[in-house]
């Protein structure tokens, strides 16, 4: 579901309280992105996975948000429900992204991520929330390596764009919105969003596995005590 850019904070009011309230076979994102031109637009993803009289009561409560610029929900195959995105994210772009947890979309971030989404250098680029929730919380946080089992969503700032020269615009321009957002997120990230070690520091990697890290480098030590497996974001063996 697209809506103008004028109804993002009504939009994303919306989609905190309704993203709270939903059934497991539900699953969503919601965020801003531009059009072709550069229009900043907001917009609303869904995945209903179960019975379809039920999905579509569900996902009646988004038509109350007026009428949309575009609505595409519908019975889909799986299959294309994983692709859909992928051309959002082409091979041969040029890409920075920062991410964060959220265990709240409060006012102060949807008033910050609104008021600066206009000046976004790249209309390739978007700003999303990534539900977790439901199933996902009510896993205990020490059950898995993951551990941030509180977390509502991810709130991912990834940037792209094609010119080599307009690298350190769109770089400066994710870094400066991740850390106005850092007062309203946990202050850790999703581990496959970490860039190198030597760009972001071993401190990012630790605090993405939470209270897990040291039980991981105990894993490391037994299982890999000389770093073959470090072409990532790594858990440095301390034996």
């Amino acid at each position: 579901m697209l809506y103008p850019f004028e109804k993002a904070k009504e939009v994303l009011t919306f989609y905190r309280d309704f993203v709270k309230a939903i059934p497991d076979e539900l699953n969503t994102v919601a965020g801003l992105l531009s059009s072709p031109d550069g229009v900043p637009m907001v917009v609303i993803g869904v995945c209903y996975n179960g019975n379809l009289s039920v999905g579509e009561k569900v996902l009646q409560l988004l038509r109350r948000l007026g009428p949309p610029l575009a609505d595409q929900v519908g019975p889909k195959p799986y299959c294309e429900i994983q692709t859909q995105f992928d051309a959002a994210v082409p091979r041969g772009s040029r890409y920075y992204i920062k991410s964060n947890f959220l265990q709240e979309i409060g006012d102060g971030v949807i008033e910050t991520l609104v008021s600066r989404f206009p000046t976004i250098p790249s209309p390739l680029s978007f700003v999303i929330f990534e539900q977790l929730g439901n199933a996902a919380n009510r896993v205990g946080t020490e059950e898995t390596a993951f551990s941030h089992r509180g977390a509502l969503c991810e709130l991912a700032c990834l940037s792209r764009w094609l010119d080599p020269a307009a690298d350190g615009v769109n770089i400066q321009w994710t870094r400066e919105l991740s850390e106005a957002m850092g007062p309203f997120t946990t202050g850790s990230d999703y581990v496959t969003q970490i860039g190198l070690e030597t760009e972001e520091g071993a401190e990012r990697i630790k605090a993405a596995y939470g209270a897990n890290y040291e039980r991981l480098v105990a894993l490391k030590n037994k299982y890999d005590p000389t770093n073959l497996f470090r072409h990532n974001q790594n858990i440095r063996p301390t034996v």
